[in-house]
């Protein structure tokens, strides 16, 4: 796969992830789980700047990467859809897309960097916030599992 077409994946589901993020925020009632999906879906759409500007300016050479990114892998949100969301629900949803998002950036990160140093460090810096997302998502369900 090309890394325009793994961009390009990646890219589609950060979109899908944050709207999801968005809409769980609203539908929960206010407090720290709702507080923690806005705010990720504000860091998602960070995240989707950041990708989209990877190379658009033809700066990066066309590579190769040596994995496959498959959506069908990816964590799917369709059977939250329009249910009743429950925080604990949503919270290891969080857990497993974050997760998804470490290891596809990283993956890519590693692939892009014999042709770009800059770009690799990018990705690995995604990588790691993404990572981040999904320890504070752990850390609000074991605190949910506490009540």
């Amino acid at each position: 796969m090309s890394l325009a077409s793994a961009l390009k994946v990646i890219i589609t589901y950060n979109a899908s992830i944050g709207a999801a993020y968005r809409d769980w925020a609203r539908r929960l009632p206010p407090g720290p789980v709702s507080a923690l999906a806005s705010s990720m879906a504000a860091q998602r759409q960070e995240l989707g700047k950041v990708l989209a500007g990877i190379g658009g300016d033809g700066s990066i050479p066309q590579v190769e990467v040596e994995f496959d990114i498959n959506p069908s892998v990816m964590t799917s949100f369709e059977d939250l859809g329009t249910a009743v969301v429950e925080p604990k629900a949503l919270l290891q949803k969080m857990v497993e897309a974050e997760a998804v998002d470490h290891e596809f950036l990283s993956a890519l990160a590693g692939a892009i960097l014999p042709a770009s140093a800059s770009v690799a460090e990018t990705l690995a810096d995604e990588a790691n916030s993404a990572r981040k997302r999904s320890s504070w998502a752990q850390d609000h369900l074991d605190l949910l599992g506490l009540a």
